[in-house]
């Protein structure tokens, strides 16, 4: 009769290869992630939307905010008396109301009847929904959101809202 011997795989093989082979595909999957047409956290979308005529939204590149290099001029800071303005008082105000009070939005999007304005400060941005109240009637505000333009710390729709309006008073 012949005696049959159990014997158990090598480990000593296949651990190291099976290890190599589930980082390998760890690896693929991560790449795969990487590509496309992401943005870099803390950046944001440069293709602005304007309103034409129509109201239809188009795209556009917003303007070199730069000085010229050759312009040598040195400029001087004044203090500017601000005055906040309460996010509470906007609500229901029309978009040329709204303008009077913070300024001319960096962006507007169109989604629908409605529009968002965005305004952004170098800490955070602001957006302004506005929404017709009846069918045909002008758009007025009628939503505030406020985030941080970097990180995800949490930031206040008055706070961000005055960082606005000192940007927009310093910027004359």
């Amino acid at each position: 009769m012949i005696a049959l011997t159990q014997t158990s795989p090598r480990t000593d093989v296949t651990r190291p290869f099976g290890v190599i082979l589930l980082l390998a595909l760890i690896a693929m999957g991560l790449s795969a992630c990487g590509g496309g047409s992401s943005v870099p956290p803390g950046s944001t979308n440069t293709n602005y939307g304007e309103l034409n005529t129509k109201g239809n939204v188009t795209t556009t590149q917003p303007e070199s905010r730069r000085r010229p290099e050759n312009s040598k001029s040195r400029t001087t800071t004044a203090a500017i008396p601000f005055k906040p303005v309460p996010n509470a008082s906007l609500k229901g105000l029309s978009e040329p109301e709204v303008e009077a009070k913070i300024g001319e939005p960096e962006m507007i999007r169109g989604e629908g009847d409605i529009r968002v304005w965005q305004y952004r400060s170098d800490q955070c941005s602001f957006d302004a929904f506005f929404a017709p109240a009846t069918e045909g009637a002008p758009r007025e505000l009628r939503h505030m959101l406020a985030r941080m333009r970097r990180g995800n710390q949490p930031i206040t729709v008055q706070d961000c809202l005055d960082q606005v309006v000192k940007k927009n008073l310093a910027r004359g």
